[in-house]
């Protein structure tokens, strides 16, 4: 069969894998780059965090699983810069609490990475409180704390939002 007359399947899930809402399908006749169909996808829902796709039973891949994860922000380069430069502004100055977290791969963990693999998030019980300059000074300051590469991602607490604790050790 000519590859432009293939039909193809995508279906638009509400979540991650595993934990998502079927939102519809799309299905397609020949070939679509990733990018495009995203763009659809964000035209159909902007809620859609997954897409399953599933191969016209005639192409030579099909059987394959592929699945496509949206990335944090479908912001163009410049939207996204702009909004982490107004983000930056409103937090100049203030105290925040940073909370680093590193991922531990384990095949019983109930999170599941882009690429399928399951870990454990595992907060480093060390915090730090900083007046807030930049989102890459924190990240530094991450890097100075627990060393360059040691940790995956961080939380930002505002000092007047932090949870009372649950426990006092004396």
């Amino acid at each position: 069969m000519h590859p432009d007359a293939m039909k193809h399947k995508a279906s638009l899930w509400e979540g991650g894998f595993g934990n998502s809402v079927h939102i519809t399908d799309v299905h397609w006749e020949g070939d679509i780059s990733r990018e495009e169909l995203m763009e659809v996808a964000d035209q159909i829902s902007p809620d859609w965090q997954t897409i399953d796709l599933e191969l016209d039973a005639t192409h030579p891949c099909q059987g394959n699983r592929y699945r496509l994860q949206k990335t944090g922000s479908s912001l163009s380069d410049e939207a996204l810069a702009q909004r982490t430069l107004e983000a930056e502004n409103e937090l100049e100055g203030q105290f925040v609490w940073v909370h680093c977290c590193t991922h531990v791969y384990d095949a019983a963990g109930p999170l599941d990475d882009e690429s399928g693999r399951s870990y454990r998030q595992v907060f480093n019980t060390v915090m730090f409180c900083v007046e807030f300059t930049s989102f890459d000074e924190i990240a530094d300051q991450c890097d100075e704390n627990f060393g360059k590469g040691a940790w995956d991602e961080y939380e930002l607490y505002l000092d007047d939002e932090l949870p009372l604790p649950i426990a006092t050790y004396d």
